[in-house]
């Protein structure tokens, strides 16, 4: 018999539930929401078109669905008139909670599958692969991330099974007449809850839906982003490299006017890419941060059991939930903060220009022939 416990972690989680997590997760969601607002408005203007920029709009339409269902969520959860009333509630509140679970789980899924196709196209596009007809196209890109969209919930289905409304209990008057009945939205796991090992269990549909989360949600695209973050820095350090030596060599040797000009816009060009795939970096990486350390917890726990899952996982459930949060509603700054032409095109948008010529009309004018140029001689 077990006699030892795997985490003492439940004073943290009680008391960051109560006082931190509710506050926090309302303003990240709110900002987040507007933020994908924005980024859903700027890549889909003309001047950003390209299978990058479709990809990244498909992230920023999951990334909002999580925020705006995340909001009743926690509003209910985090603002209820009772606060320790955390697991039991009318029915239909115990429904929202199973399809929000569900609902979660399956955006955040599609999330995380864009982001590997975001990098498999930038890859192919540093790698200057020649046969990339569907990367460089921007119809087979829609059709690539509608088809995740259809194929994600799919796979997900066998999770639904295992969500459960049980009754929890029943108030009544005095002559023993129901009056209010309450709900727990639960896991059903009745098989498996003794054990420790759920390799013990491969027919169980909580064994298949614990792996399915672990192993093809979490810890797939985690290993397949590291690769392909791997092999895009790869590429781009051999690139930097090849043209440092050519440019060496083409001082050595001096050149004509023409052909130095020719050469300073290819250079100009491939700085801009390199710029923009450092900025998809920068968004791989951060996702990597978010998914791995749940990846890994997720793992042990479908090793561990439910005991593992419950001392340790689901004490850090609102933690983890927090940092997915944050990382869906970062990637506007990250845009903002990396990228001229995105930024510029928001101002545009938005009519920020105007208020920014009132007060420096001198700064917006530079700044306006500055991405003219950066879009005309960009490709990406």
């Amino acid at each position: 018999m077990k006699n030892y416990t795997y985490c003492d972690l439940e004073d943290f989680r009680r008391s960051y539930k109560e006082n931190v997590h509710g506050y926090l997760s309302l303003t990240v969601c709110v900002f987040g929401s507007i933020a994908n607002i924005f980024n859903i408005c700027v890549l889909r203007t003309k001047q950003m078109k390209s299978p990058t920029n479709l990809i990244l709009t498909g992230l920023a339409i999951a990334d909002l669905l999580v925020m705006l269902q995340y909001i009743p969520f926690t509003l209910h959860r985090n603002f209820h008139s009772s606060p320790v009333r955390y697991t039991h509630y009318n029915y239909y509140w115990a429904v929202f909670y199973k399809y929000h679970s569900l609902f979660t789980l399956i955006l955040h899924f599609i999330a995380c599958a864009l982001t590997v196709i975001l990098a498999v196209w930038r890859y192919v596009f540093v790698s200057q692969i020649h046969t990339n007809e569907i990367c460089s196209n921007m119809r087979k890109t829609g059709l690539v991330i509608i088809l995740t969209y259809i194929i994600c919930p799919v796979i997900c289905l066998p999770i639904f099974s295992t969500l459960d409304i049980i009754e929890y209990q029943q108030t009544c008057d005095l002559n023993g007449v129901i009056i209010d009945k309450e709900y727990r939205f639960t896991y059903n796991a009745s098989q498996l809850k003794n054990e420790t090992i759920y390799l013990l269990h491969p027919n169980d549909p909580y064994f298949i839906s614990i792996w399915i989360y672990s192993l093809l949600l979490k810890l797939c695209p985690c290993i397949l982003l590291s690769l392909l973050s791997y092999k895009i820095i790869a590429v781009l350090i051999e690139t930097r490299r090849r043209r440092m030596k050519l440019l060496r060599s083409s001082g050595s040797r001096g050149g004509d006017g023409g052909k130095g000009g020719s050469a300073s816009i290819q250079l100009y060009k491939e700085n801009q890419a390199d710029r923009t795939t450092k900025m998809l970096l920068a968004v791989l990486f951060l996702f990597l941060l978010t998914e791995f350390p749940q990846a890994i917890v997720g793992q042990v726990s479908a090793l561990y059991g439910n005991v593992f899952l419950d001392e340790c996982y689901a004490a850090l459930g609102d933690v983890m939930d927090i940092v997915a949060l944050i990382n869906s509603s970062i990637n506007f700054i990250l845009y903002c903060t990396m990228s001229r032409q995105f930024r510029e095109t928001f101002r545009e948008i938005f009519r920020i220009k105007a208020v920014a010529h009132w007060v420096h009309p001198e700064t917006v004018q530079t700044s306006t022939e500055e991405t003219r140029l950066e879009t005309k001689m960009s490709t990406v």
